[in-house]
């Protein structure tokens, strides 16, 4: 496997880039994603001129960016291929796209059969481009994607240099854990991407009486949390082709320069547990 490492910069949402890249030196973080997001530094409207500045400013800072996180959808897409075209001239070939949702009126198999399908579109519209488009697996009744098999469903069959998926066991802890050598296995070279960050359990005595007996899952950093990285790393070693592993930090610390450590703690964590950084796009 060729870890392409890449941190997903969520929480320094309202820092401005310049402080962005000083946030990551300061980690020893040299990858980061195109965040394309309204509120942060790329938004969707302003795409054309805000990614290619966004990106010559952090090569220019030695930072790296092999990665997208977009909410593009494939009807999106396919109404406006634009945003493939800015991605692939910025010498970016694969994001993760925007989630499908679930329908709980509409049969489930039914709701997979059409994703398929539009899937399917997608891939033929990232081969014009010579992009990939990856879909990550999320946990909440909301989400159509929450397992492997599901996930497996929506891109069986179709060319995996132009589609993928995202495995984030964070994400399925919530839902109930999967395992992971197992996923790797069924997904075989659809797997692209694995998104990082981990969880805790704790328990609310007053809340015993409930039926989840006052049990709740919360973010942790991969350094502290339940998740074995270092086991779901070796399960990916059977990969022939590149894998992005997006470190995607959602615990909130009230105190910046606790976060900041925390944070230079964790990289070196997900790092030491998947390999150095490889700079190459899958």
């Amino acid at each position: 496997m060729q870890a392409i490492h890449s941190l997903f910069p969520k929480l320094f949402q309202g820092e401005s880039l310049e402080g962005l890249a000083d946030s990551l030196h300061e980690t020893g973080i040299g990858s980061v994603d195109l965040l394309i997001r309204d509120g942060y530094w790329v938004t969707p409207s302003g795409l054309g001129k805000e990614a290619p500045d966004y990106v010559q400013y952090m090569q220019q800072r030695r930072i790296e960016v092999p990665f997208a996180t977009t909410s593009y959808t494939p009807e999106m897409l396919l109404k406006d291929p634009g945003p493939l075209e800015v991605m692939a001239d910025l010498g970016i070939r694969s994001f993760r796209m925007g989630y499908l949702q679930y329908d709980a009126s509409v049969p489930l198999d039914s709701q997979l059969t059409d994703a398929r399908v539009r899937m399917e579109k997608l891939a033929e519209l990232c081969s014009k481009h010579r992009m990939k488009a990856i879909y990550q697996v999320h946990h909440g009744r909301s989400q159509l994607i929450q397992h492997s098999m599901s996930a497996l469903t929506i891109v069986r069959d179709l060319p995996p240099e132009h589609v993928g998926i995202m495995l984030d066991p964070g994400n399925q802890y919530h839902d109930g854990r999967e395992n992971s050598g197992k996923a790797v296995a069924l997904l075989g070279r659809y797997l692209a991407a694995i998104g990082v960050k981990d969880v805790a359990v704790m328990q609310d005595a007053s809340k015993r009486h409930l039926p989840n007996k006052g049990w709740s899952t919360v973010w942790a950093p991969c350094q502290e949390g339940l998740i074995d990285w270092h086991e779901i790393s070796e399960s990916m070693q059977v990969l022939d082709s590149p894998v992005i592993v997006n470190l995607q930090m959602h615990y909130h610390l009230p105190d910046r320069r606790v976060l900041l450590d925390t944070l230079r703690e964790e990289w070196a964590y997900v790092v030491n547990a998947f390999g150095k950084r490889d700079g190459r796009s899958a």
